[in-house]
């Protein structure tokens, strides 16, 4: 199967998305669903067909980390479709537009259900097919009635609802030009942003720590032709991310100015520990732990910075088009102290509220905060639904109450110290282990999550003896072909699979092959499959968004 001559086992999942979305709504099962499954960047476009988000702003590494300047060369320079992409843009269009869609469309279902890529370098027959070709082979080893019906489009402006009789749209991110061309969304996109929004979450009254949400007051008043001679100069060029420069001393400058000294103040007023979060995070990104004063000073530094500051460069982005979202508003939340466990609970919402349970995972994130894969005992599995039931059930009636129906994922923080006020907690006080613990949501991710594969591969792993099982994203040197010669023996059992995988040759003038992939691994037990995951990581290099 495939273009290598590995033997490679069927692989038949226990249940789909498909499925799962006709478990939620059974009154709209009738109607053909697709699936718009990819990330997006509010920084920079991906690709000339695929613009930055303006409107629903998401805050992940390069929108906080690249300097506005260097944003703006590169769309200055690639706004001309004929010069093609950046290395930039194409970095982050590898992981957001092929690797994050293919890891979800594994489990999408069947040829009923239209599942929607971007090409990579649309306009390029060559790109093109050498995208299909990537996404088939990976699917290729599902069985033939879960394997879903890949359409490629140049942007999100141009999927074509009506020829593939998509009557309901279901999307993983919000994306601005799903909702100028009126697709038939199953969640308004508005209310599935502010669902996703970490402000979202601190008022939400769930089980989660102590928080204060500093809100912003407005959006940028004038357009840059409007205000300052350093605005109007900088404001020349094609596109990009709109930036107030340090220099304006018109309205803009001003309002920006007030809003950071007040987001500062609340800052430096803070007692240590606490976290500090952006709005709508991507990846991990947007996440500060300011552990002790050291930390804080760097984090204000991080923020203000005139050149790269992360809220001059959010600030910048609130319109009178997204202010009623508020996505400038910044989180600050009490340290969970002492966690003894870090879970991931994967669950579905039914139309009425009422929670599926999924699968708890263990989360492994890396030393920068950003998530890197996840972990699953499927012979716990009973025992963890039931010591997550109230927190999930919780969650799924306050999202169901907003319209939410799909999947959801809950990243919780279990601690043995119960807070004196129980109530607070609500349901995340549980005894399911026989022991009183306290459970907190530290992120609400609701959508399809990194880790939702895994208990719908149960089966696969369960059959062959494997009782473990974990995902994870990593950049190898070399080609799919090369990767799985290496691992022969695990993938002919059916030990490990790979659930995204995009081979880029044009690196170092395409001299030498790099590649991206989602790699599921399976284990006898959590010794076993630990040392498996040693082994491979080993060999290659983690991927972070």
């Amino acid at each position: 199967m495939g273009s290598t001559s590995i033997n490679l086992p069927t692989i038949r999942l226990d249940t789909t998305l498909t499925d799962l979305y006709k478990l939620a709504d059974p009154s709209t099962a009738h109607l053909r669903l697709g699936l718009v499954l990819c990330g997006v960047n509010s920084a920079i476009a991906l690709t000339p067909s695929f613009p930055r988000n303006k409107k629903y702003l998401y805050q992940d590494s390069p929108f906080n980390n690249i300097p506005p300047s260097e944003l703006k060369a590169v769309a200055d320079a690639t706004s001309n479709p004929h010069n093609g992409t950046s290395d930039l843009q194409r970095s982050i269009a590898l992981k957001y537009l092929s690797l994050i869609p293919q890891r979800d469309a594994f489990i999408a279902g069947g040829p009923q259900t239209p599942t929607i890529f971007f090409n990579v370098q649309p306009g390029s027959a060559e790109q093109e097919a050498h995208d299909a070709r990537e996404a088939e082979q990976t699917l290729a080893v599902l069985s033939p009635e879960q394997r879903p019906k890949l359409v490629f489009c140049s942007g999100p402006a141009d999927i074509s609802v009506r020829e593939l009789g998509i009557e309901r749209l279901a999307v993983k991110i919000m994306l601005d030009d799903l909702e100028k061309e009126g697709y038939p969304l199953v969640v308004d996109q508005e209310t599935q942003w502010f669902l996703n929004s970490k402000a979202g979450l601190a008022e939400s009254g769930l089980p989660t720590s102590r928080a204060e949400v500093v809100d912003v007051d407005g959006h940028v008043p004038v357009p840059a032709l409007e205000c300052c001679e350093v605005c109007k100069e900088g404001d020349q060029g094609k596109g990009g991310m709109k930036f107030i420069p340090a220099g304006c001393t018109g309205t803009r400058g001003r309002w920006v100015e007030k809003q950071m000294r007040e987001i500062v103040e609340n800052v430096e007023a803070r007692k240590t520990p606490f976290v500090f979060k952006t709005q709508q995070t991507f990846g991990g990104a947007g996440t500060w732990v300011v552990n002790d004063e050291a930390k804080k000073r760097e984090l204000v530094e991080e923020l203000t910075d005139d050149e790269t500051g992360v809220l001059r460069k959010l600030l910048s982005q609130v319109t009178v088009k997204n202010e009623q979202m508020k996505p400038g508003s910044v989180v600050l939340s009490e340290m969970v102290r002492d966690p003894v466990g870090d879970y991931g609970v994967t669950f579905l919402v039914g139309k009425g509220g009422e929670a599926h349970f999924l699968a708890a995972s263990e989360q492994m994130i890396n030393e920068d905060n950003a998530w890197i894969g996840s972990t699953i005992n499927y012979a716990r599995q009973e025992k963890l639904k039931e010591k997550f039931q109230g927190i999930m059930r919780q969650t799924a009636e306050w999202v169901g109450k907003r319209g939410y129906i799909g999947p959801v994922g809950i990243d919780i923080l279990e601690t043995k110290k119960i807070p004196e006020d129980e109530q607070l907690q609500k349901n995340g006080v549980s005894s399911a282990d026989g022991e009183r613990t306290a459970h907190y949501t530290v992120d609400l991710n609701v959508r399809t999550s990194g880790s939702l594969a895994l208990p719908l591969l149960k089966g696969h792993f369960t059959s062959r003896g494997l009782t473990c099982a974990s995902s994870f994203s990593t950049t190898v040197k070399g080609s799919r072909k090369e990767f799985m010669e290496t691992w022969r023996e695990a993938f002919e059992s059916g030990r490990m699979l790979i659930m995204a995988w995009y081979e880029d040759k044009t690196s170092n003038g395409g001299e030498e092959v790099e590649s991206i992939g989602d790699v599921v691994v399976g284990g006898k037990d959590e010794k076993d499959l630990q040392h498996l995951m040693k082994r491979v990581r080993e060999s290659t290099e983690e991927v972070t968004f």
